[in-house]
């Protein structure tokens, strides 16, 4: 590629470059403050100057104040997220194809295009997940600039509410739970780990690839958390591979062939064979287990590691092994041992009621894929085998699962549902099959960057359409001319209320990150003496339960003794997973983390109660709350009117409503303005997304 390193007069380039247009894309137009244009994909800033490249392939400089002032702010915005040329030629073709199948069923066209109140609001729930402030809305409806929806796209894609936000669907899908189910073993490490891959935007694929091949406890490696966090069953958990990876529930071909679909007995027993040497946990019951053979005394630790330990503890600390006694001890060490390592003795067998194809009962199964090619396990463990096989580009459907359930979220339902099962006929069934096999490629394409994916899906005509309002029939096909009217999810709903609460400092706010529980188990084996370990146990002993969940190592690193996180001020992102039952977020239809995409948006009478008279809506809109003190600065009963609705609704109110409210206000003063904040949040229209 040739770099042309002199600075170019705009005027002598855009006479070579006027009709200069990149193959793939229509490249961005930037003008000159004296009116001259540019077409070029933009790569950066040096210095005092922005960097272009041709349709030749030259690169070229061109000072910064050449251009007019919005081009300069969008080069700002640009530098940080990526030239956006590619993303509307992708956008674009997306609206091509869904138009065409549009036309085609009897759509003339799109729902109508969404207006500028409702795409604020919607963009700040799906992206960020939670509403606009009243500044935030008023900042967006008061900009003329042309570009001000996608410069709005960027921005809330480059904010820490966008991984906060998609933290909550992956939680949700991947069933992410700190909490102590596994014999009192908590998870917290790894919840934090999610968060932190998501913040740093790593590509999809290397999030999975990282989870399927770790190994250690949540100490050594957090990502150890996702084949954790079924120990004891791994039958399920290889299920639930199955369901969000591949989109295949194969489950109850654990017991028979399934009823309805091509997978046989046979099928789930040599697939789930690809884990079945992965030791999880110090013992195995053969009820529960999946494996035959022989574990290892402690995971990942010299042999005699653990005997050697309480040896030395029994005879240097007065421990007592026997009976009930120490009981804490004990369990610390095989907390240890919740420590995933890959064990040559252990193998996957046929039932002992092994009636399929491809074995005999108590025969040990081989590994073999489902779909797609064969894993080519040379000079790798099985692990590494199927975490390439399922990320190659070769595999048929993990590109196609993710990207279906990220347009699920964009539009409130994917192309094919459900999204965790579905067959290949389904696929070529599907009502907007060409954008599927696009959208596939798009996420390729990306490699698997789910900010540059969504920022695609935001960024078309379809999605910025009014909803349609018609709850969709599964028994018919729907074309998306829309999305779909959907109310907020739990978290959404928490965030908004946060917001109102205490203002968008919650953005910033973080609750505590387990990192004082990796610091407990994250022991050397090899290297660490007893006395070490003890130091260890010792940090253990006073940390228990949901303590462990806001417990973070201090900022010096040294000290052995937590801090704690007690604000209370914080999005659902940041609180133990999942929240407690009856909490305001399970009211609303949080998953419990039990089971794959669990969460629920059914209405109930909790909820109803919950925002009429609990004691959340009675903090949001009572006379000392932040709504009420925040419009005090507004002049007259007319402007504190539209407040309330910019701030409740992000909207402005109709002239009904404003005579209504402004009555409000001259009759009851504070308490009016109290009222009309109540009577807003309780309308139907604060929980949807229109």
């Amino acid at each position: 590629m040739k770099y042309r390193s002199s600075l170019f007069s705009l005027g002598g380039l855009l006479v070579a470059a006027v009709s200069c247009l990149l193959s793939s894309a229509q490249a961005r137009t930037w003008t000159s403050t004296d009116g001259k244009s540019l077409q070029a994909i933009f790569l950066g800033i040096e210095g005092e100057n922005l960097k272009f490249k041709l349709r030749d392939g030259n690169e070229i400089l061109v000072s910064k104040e050449r251009f007019i002032k919005a081009d300069q702010e969008a080069a700002e915005r640009l530098a940080k997220i990526g030239d956006d040329s590619y993303t509307k030629a992708s956008a674009h073709q997306i609206d091509t194809l869904l138009a065409g199948t549009l036309k085609k069923n009897g759509f003339n066209s799109f729902n109508d295009p969404l207006p500028d109140d409702l795409f604020v609001r919607r963009v700040y729930l799906d992206i960020i997940g939670r509403i606009p402030t009243r500044e935030e809305f008023l900042a967006f409806a008061e900009n003329a600039r042309p570009d001000k929806r996608e410069a709005l796209i960027d921005e809330l894609l480059l904010s820490p509410g966008f991984a906060s936000h998609l933290f909550n669907y992956f939680a949700d899908m991947f069933r992410i739970h700190g909490s102590d189910f596994n014999n009192g073993v908590r998870m917290d490490p790894y919840v934090n780990w999610w968060r932190e891959q998501l913040e740093a935007n790593t590509p999809y694929h290397e999030i999975i690839s990282a989870m399927l091949t770790a190994t250690g406890n949540v100490g050594h490696n957090p990502a150890s958390g996702f084949l954790l966090r079924d120990t004891g069953m791994e039958f399920d958990a290889f299920s639930n591979f199955g369901q969000t990876m591949l989109g295949i529930d194969i489950s109850c071909a654990q017991c028979h062939d399934h009823p309805f679909d091509e997978w046989t007995q046979g099928d789930f027993y040599e697939m789930a064979a690809f884990f079945g040497n992965t030791q999880r946990s110090i013992g195995y019951g053969s009820s529960s287990s999946m494996m035959g053979g022989g574990k290892i005394e402690m995971p990942n630790a010299p042999a005699g590691w653990k005997d050697g330990f309480y040896k030395w503890a029994v005879s240097n600390k007065g421990i007592v092994l026997e009976g009930n006694q120490d009981n804490q001890f004990k369990f610390f060490v095989s907390a240890l041992g919740w420590n995933v390592a890959d064990n040559e003795n252990l193998e996957t067998l046929f039932p002992h009621d092994f009636i399929g194809q491809g074995g005999k009962p108590n025969e040990v199964a081989k590994p073999r894929t489902l779909i797609g090619d064969a894993a080519k396990m040379g000079g790798k463990t099985r692990r590494e085998a199927i975490a390439e096989w399922l990320t190659a580009p070769t595999n048929p459907r993990f590109a196609l699962v993710i990207a279906n359930r990220m347009w699920g979220r964009a539009f409130g339902q994917a192309i094919i549902e459900p999204v965790n099962d579905f067959s290949n006929d389904q696929i070529q069934r599907a009502s907007q099959p060409e954008v599927l096999k696009y959208l596939e490629k798009e996420m390729r394409r990306v490699d698997y960057d789910l900010r540059e994916f969504m920022r695609i899906l935001y960024n078309t005509r379809a999605y910025q359409s009014i909803a349609s309002a018609e709850e969709p029939d599964l028994t018919k096909a729907y074309y998306f001319p829309g999305p779909v009217l959907r109310r907020m999810r739990a978290e959404q709903a928490w965030d908004s209320m946060m917001l109102l609460a205490h203002g968008p400092e919650i953005d910033q706010k973080s609750g505590g990150d387990g990192s004082f529980y990796e610091k407990m188990l994250d022991i050397d084996f090899n290297t660490a003496t007893p006395e070490d370990v003890w130091r260890h146990y010792e940090m253990w002993k006073n940390l228990r339960g949901g303590r462990a969940a806001m417990a973070m190592v201090p900022e010096s690193g040294d000290d052995y003794s937590p801090i704690f996180v007690n604000d209370t001020e914080l999005r659902a992102s940041e609180l133990p997973q999942p929240a407690p039952g009856a909490s305001l977020l399970d009211t609303f239809g949080q998953s419990d983390r039990r089971i794959t995409d669990a969460h629920n948006y059914d209405g109930s009478v909790p909820q109803v109660l919950a925002l009429m008279n609990g004691t959340v809506t009675q903090q949001l809109t009572g006379l000392s709350s932040k709504i009420v003190s925040d419009l005090e600065a507004l002049d007259g009963p007319d402007d504190k009117v539209r407040g309330v609705f910019f701030t409740l609704l992000n909207r402005f109110p109709t002239k009904e409503e404003l005579d209504l409210g402004t009555g409000m206000i001259e009759d009851f003063g504070d308490e009016g303005i109290s009222d009309l904040a109540w009577a807003l949040m309780n309308s139907p229209e604060f929980l949807f997304i229109q």
